[in-house]
């Protein structure tokens, strides 16, 4: 047997044991209502964080808890849709993570500092800037930490686009806001970042296991910049993993149809191609379920 086949015998037990529970849960379950919460932000701004909680339910087989909990960072369209809800992504991701018995705060970094959208932006006139992001998952964390139902040594970070390039923010080992923190996730999950800002950054080391799931094709935050970073870090603690996708554009794990996206602010052109590969989109769930049960065990 290949490594390959005897490391995919080691984990696929534990993907049996996550996507069980969610099977079940889903075929059962109304759609989920979440209890909106207001979190202390950073120091620097005045109004508290929006966040969407999503408690876990407790079962007779899971016990009362703790339970682990995923912090969901939103991309530069925020997290809601045009109605104001939240978005489908967001609510599917927090259906999968309740049906695993596991919490979700989905956190807004944009409306209270008066944004809805920050893709319109080039990157330095964003006006909600990496740092700010970082701050916020910062509070977050902290506030998840002091929570009786949430288990602390098992927090996820799951981020996409400008939220994945927040993940990578808040995983810097290198920065003192990171190093002073005295709650750290589990392990990280990031869908198309941009990653050229770790990239540039020479002392850039990651703080927690860190997976990337990126498409071939992306022309919003191209694979390259993210490929040559976990070149630069592969073989170096903790664990980095990366994983891409033919045919596959920005926003590939979405419902959405494949289009092209005007006033893009960080891209030449000022567009981006973005929607859904189905293929990639249910593959790329079970390479981060796999990631995280790994992780969580």
């Amino acid at each position: 047997m290949t490594r390959a086949g005897r490391r995919f015998c080691l984990v696929a037990p534990l993907l049996v044991l996550l996507l069980a529970p969610w099977l079940v849960a889903t075929a059962r379950e109304p759609a989920l209502i979440p209890e909106r919460v207001e979190i202390a932000g950073p120091a620097q701004l005045s109004k508290p964080l929006p966040g969407y909680w999503f408690a876990a339910a407790a079962t007779p087989e899971s016990g009362p808890g703790p339970y682990p909990a995923v912090l969901a960072l939103h991309g530069c369209s925020g997290p809601y849709d045009s109605k104001g809800g939240l978005s489908e992504l967001q609510r599917r991701y927090a259906a999968l993570f309740h049906g695993l018995q596991m919490h979700v705060l989905v956190l807004d970094s944009l409306s209270p500092r008066g944004e809805r959208s920050i893709c319109e932006y080039p990157p330095l006139r964003n006006p909600v800037t990496l740092k700010d992001r970082r701050d916020d998952v910062n509070a977050a964390l902290a506030w998840l930490a002091a929570r009786p139902d949430v288990d602390a040594t098992r927090l996820v970070l799951l981020g996409w686009s400008n939220g994945a390039q927040t993940v990578l923010a808040a995983l810097d080992a290198s920065d003192p806001a990171v190093q002073a923190r005295r709650v750290h996730p589990r392990a990280a999950v990031a869908f198309y970042p941009g990653c050229t800002y770790a990239l540039r950054k020479a002392d850039y080391r990651l703080q927690s296991p860190l997976i990337m799931l990126l498409g071939e094709l992306d022309d919003w935050t191209p694979v390259k910049p993210c490929k040559d970073l976990h070149r630069r870090l592969a073989g170096q603690p903790p664990l980095f993993e990366l994983e891409s996708y033919p045919d596959s554009y920005h926003a590939f794990d979405s419902m959405s149809t494949l289009h092209v996206r005007g006033n893009v602010g960080s891209t030449r052109s000022g567009t981006a191609t973005l929607g859904a590969n189905p293929a990639a989109r249910e593959a790329s769930r079970e390479r981060m379920l796999r990631f995280l049960g790994a992780a969580l065990r």
